[in-house]
């Protein structure tokens, strides 16, 4: 098992990254006495899988399962004030664990209750999904959905702890695999040239085919645990350096100003975040080539890449206008001006807020929109 510090001073907490650690969770509840009772907030398919095996092991806490409506549409202040209703009917109190079994909705939704009720209990993040692994459930971002904007309404709020158990990882839907495959990418561009490398050494490795047989199964796991840890412990240092998003923490963002509003302008419809994130480093790579900050070579390594983990590099039938008045929506507009994370090589980035509209609006044209 490997341990990744989050160092936030009072709020610091470790992120638990290994196989078949699921149920240590008792032990670490303990030690940290980090609650007197505990309610699980999972989705119905999660909780066949391992709600009520874990509240099984939990007995001793009184747990109690709620569910949540899987989908990102049901991230939403509706269904948190149902959450509200269920931990009220329970008598949750300030003494009271919450643990965020699923994927990123689950975290999201679980850590804002966490934050909000009685103005903040203690919470413990179990993603399940690969992209909730390497990207939503470290960092302490949490939130729902407004109609207008995705995650517009939320708290910085940091869990107890981060447990990863890379064994859910072959219960996953072969497209639910790949879109935490775009977060991992976005790891090696931002921070780690060696880490991208071995992503590209081991893409055979990466996609449900490798759960299939026990010889396959062993290597595979072996690969996703360095994934995983890697993709942790980059984003950990990120975090650790910038709880709040002030300036650096602000490089985690690339491919996202141009994915959040392809999102936006398909209405969460006809892409996964993953798939969406994808197109919008391929946008970004390329806007950085339109403005002379990289070759031609690099937005090549970036694509193949994508493309051979299963990633989309083409969008069709969406309009490049849609997209435009999604990027003018974003949360990282600053005085007016849109914020984009751009390469300058595989491993580094910048944050530029001087970006032509005709370099992204040919950067769009090349990715697909119309």
């Amino acid at each position: 098992m490997d341990k990744i510090k989050v160092n936030l001073r009072e709020n610091s907490y470790e992120i638990l990254v290994g196989e078949n650690i699921l149920f240590n969770i008792k032990q670490i509840i303990e030690e940290g006495r980090l609650g007197s009772e505990i309610f699980i907030l999972t989705d119905s398919e999660v909780n066949k899988l391992y709600g009520k095996s874990l509240a099984k092991k939990l007995k001793s806490f009184r747990p109690k399962i709620i569910l949540i409506p899987r989908g990102e549409k049901n991230k939403n202040l509706k269904e948190t004030s149902r959450l509200y209703d269920q931990l009220i009917r329970y008598s949750a109190h300030r003494d009271s664990l919450i643990i965020a079994l699923g994927g990123g909705v689950i975290g999201d939704m679980a850590g804002f209750v966490a934050a909000t009720y009685m103005r903040g209990v203690n919470y413990i993040q179990v993603p399940t999904t690969l992209l909730a692994q390497v990207d939503a459930s470290v960092g302490g971002k949490t939130g729902v959905n407004h109609p207008q904007e995705k995650n517009l309404i939320g708290a910085f709020y940091q869990p107890k702890a981060v447990i990863i158990d890379v064994r859910t990882l072959a219960t996953l839907p072969a497209r639910q695999l790949r879109t935490g495959l775009a977060e991992v990418v976005k790891y090696g561009i931002i921070k780690d040239a060696e880490f991208f490398k071995f992503i590209e050494a081991n893409a055979h490795h990466l996609n449900v085919n490798a759960f299939k047989s026990s010889d396959t199964l062993r290597a595979a796991m072996k690969v996703w645990q360095i994934i995983v840890k890697e993709s942790a412990k980059i984003k950990a240092r990120v975090v650790s350096e910038d709880e709040k998003e002030a300036g650096l923490r602000m490089i985690l963002n690339y491919g996202h100003t141009v994915g959040h509003a392809i999102e936006s302008a398909t209405n969460y419809r006809k892409f996964m975040h993953g798939e969406a994130v994808a197109l919008g480093m391929i946008a970004a790579a390329y806007i950085a080539e339109e403005l002379k900050m990289i070759d031609g070579a690099v937005v090549e390594r970036i694509i193949n890449l994508l493309g051979k983990l299963g990633l989309p590099t083409k969008i069709t039938g969406v309009s490049c206008r849609k997209i435009g008045n999604g990027l003018i929506k974003d949360k990282k507009v600053r005085e007016g001006k849109i914020n984009f994370v751009l390469p300058e090589k595989i491993g580094s980035v910048v944050v530029r807020n001087d970006v032509p509209i005709t370099a992204v609006r040919k950067a769009l044209e090349r990715v697909g929109c119309k």
